[in-house]
């Protein structure tokens, strides 16, 4: 529901599924010590992911209908054209653009993992899974970034456990 409110003709967002990173739960700005916070950033990059995780086990619609959006964003971009920051109507707001290449696997893993939902967008994955091997996209901090190149491989390649079937 909070994810549905953020989506919004005033956010310019109802079609790009790129979530502000905090707001209120009727899709507002929320209070934040920084000008990232209404912005697709660091905390926000992983919605594909979580959401992806319901879309591919669950099958659950509204996970499907939503990472239908964000594939819908970044699969033309192509995994190497996604930077680490995006105002919410997806105009690119990089937060580290001169840090290795520019590229985060905390935004390009998640935007594949969300993918995953339709083998239409097997190019893309495949496209992310050849930039996360190499495990040098950290232009976010190396430990967050290795975090999400990791989370982000088990999932692509089903060795992420569902502990909900376990």
């Amino acid at each position: 529901g909070v994810i549905a409110a953020n989506l919004n003709s005033s956010n310019g967002n109802e079609t790009n599924g790129l979530v502000p990173a905090f707001s209120t739960s009727t899709g507002g700005p929320a209070q934040s010590q920084n000008g990232l916070a209404f912005n697709y950033q660091y905390d926000s990059c992983r919605t594909p992911f979580r959401i992806g995780l319901d879309a591919c086990w669950a099958h659950d619609n509204r996970a499907v209908d939503y990472v239908s959006k964000t594939s819908s964003f970044f699969v033309p971009k192509g995994a190497a054209g996604i930077v680490d920051g995006y105002e919410l109507n997806g105009t690119e707001k990089p937060q580290y653009p001169d840090s290795h290449g520019g590229l985060s696997a905390a935004f390009i893993g998640p935007a594949a993992v969300g993918a995953m939902s339709s083998s239409t967008n097997q190019a893309f994955i495949d496209e992310a899974w050849g930039l996360l091997k190499q495990n040098q996209m950290w232009c976010g901090g190396q430990y967050y970034d290795e975090s999400w190149t990791m989370l982000s491989m088990l999932m692509l390649t089903g060795n992420f456990l569902d502990y909900t079937t376990l």
